[in-house]
């Protein structure tokens, strides 16, 4: 279900970073049958790399900008993806979601990040890989709009226990149009994150042009350029 596409100049080829392959989803499926389907693994391996341009703003502070490359696998049973900001700083990201086992996810960082780094930016690799939507459910919570959407929203715990997102998923397609995420204990979210440019592409593929994050004092936002998506083995 999960992966990343491509924005093509104005022709909606392929629009954006995040590839979800979702029909309506039934509205009597409980709390846990959505999220289960919103997870439901493609049927294919495959992989594929983005661009983008990244630029942050806080107060009493220069702005930040830079080029953003991403390699990324999908299996069916786990995520591999490299980052690069700027061509000088090599991030990696794994995480294994297999069926009827808990999420688990590292991170590696370069041995000398040079100035600014990707947390410079305010971002998080599950940002960029959606990881955060395998994260544990809690609950969910009363139905609320979004974007002029009907949204069921979902409360999810990371698998660490170091904090819990919220998620706002479109209640027809299951497409998530917001995150907040909150440190424990906590009622005032830290960050917050809202996907622009969301369209339904011919094949039943939805594809997101562009990510905006926030903070206390602060805001990000990721404009993906390009993309492709090859299955394993092709070249």
């Amino acid at each position: 279900m999960t992966i990343k596409y491509f924005l093509c100049s104005m022709i909606l080829l392929l629009n954006g970073l995040r590839l979800f392959s979702l029909n309506a989803v039934e509205p009597a499926l409980s709390a846990e049958q959505f999220l289960a389907e919103i997870r439901r693994p493609l049927t294919q391996d495959v992989w594929g790399e983005i661009t983008g341009r990244i630029t942050h703003v806080a107060e009493g502070k220069a702005q930040l900008s830079g080029d953003l490359r991403i390699r990324i696998t999908f299996r069916n049973s786990s995520l591999h993806a490299q980052l690069v900001l700027n061509e000088k700083n090599v991030y990696g990201f794994e995480q294994k979601h297999a069926p009827g086992e808990a999420v688990s996810s590292s991170l590696s960082k370069p041995e000398t990040e040079i100035a600014p780094g990707l947390f410079a930016f305010g971002l998080e690799p599950e940002d960029l890989t959606f990881s955060f939507l395998y994260w544990n459910f809690l609950e969910e919570l009363p139905r609320q709009k979004s974007r002029m959407r009907d949204c069921r929203v979902m409360k999810l715990a990371h698998p660490d226990g170091t904090g819990i997102v919220q998620v706002w998923f479109d209640a027809e397609f299951g497409f998530p149009l917001e995150a907040w995420w909150f440190k424990n204990g906590e009622t005032t979210p830290w960050r917050k994150l809202e996907m622009k440019g969301a369209k339904k592409h011919a094949n039943g593929l939805w594809f997101v042009r562009e990510m905006r994050l926030e903070g206390t004092n602060w805001k990000t936002r990721v404009i993906f350029d390009f993309a492709s998506l090859n299955e394993i083995g092709s070249q």
